[in-house]
């Protein structure tokens, strides 16, 4: 795979997640606009919905942003990003479905994993951001 393909998967990704984050928001205000039971009556599930729809967005931006940047120090960290980016949100939306009274489902654990995915792209972007002249 090429820089330029990398480059082009970074955005599509990216503005897919973008418009799913949106999405998800818009479906979490019409909730609350018609006063749905299922989303009001529960904070554990408004909690993880929003937790969901927020980090989709601001991750969606931040592969958007590595897209535009430039080369990878390394080809495989824009997979984990974009990998990351997919499994944090997710985890937080898995984990408000049929979850029991005070905890979240067990798709929750997806939100750690895309946690520490994350952090490692991140964490080498900024290596690499030092590193160059």
């Amino acid at each position: 795979m090429t820089a330029s393909d990398r480059d082009h998967a970074s955005l599509r990704f990216g503005w897919t997640l973008l418009f799913v984050g949106a999405l998800a928001g818009t479906a979490l205000e019409l909730a609350h606009a018609f006063k749905l039971a299922a989303y009001l009556d529960d904070p554990l599930t408004r909690l993880l919905l929003t937790l969901a729809h927020a980090h989709a967005v601001g991750l969606a931006l931040v592969v958007l942003a590595h897209a535009h940047v430039g080369p990878d120090p390394r080809p495989s960290t824009g997979r984990l990003l974009r990998l990351g980016a997919l499994l944090l949100p997710l985890g937080f939306a898995l984990g408000a479905i049929a979850h029991p009274e005070s905890d979240p489902s067990i798709g929750i654990v997806l939100a750690p994993v895309g946690a520490l995915l994350v952090l490692v792209a991140l964490g080498r972007l900024a290596l690499a951001s030092w590193r160059a002249r």
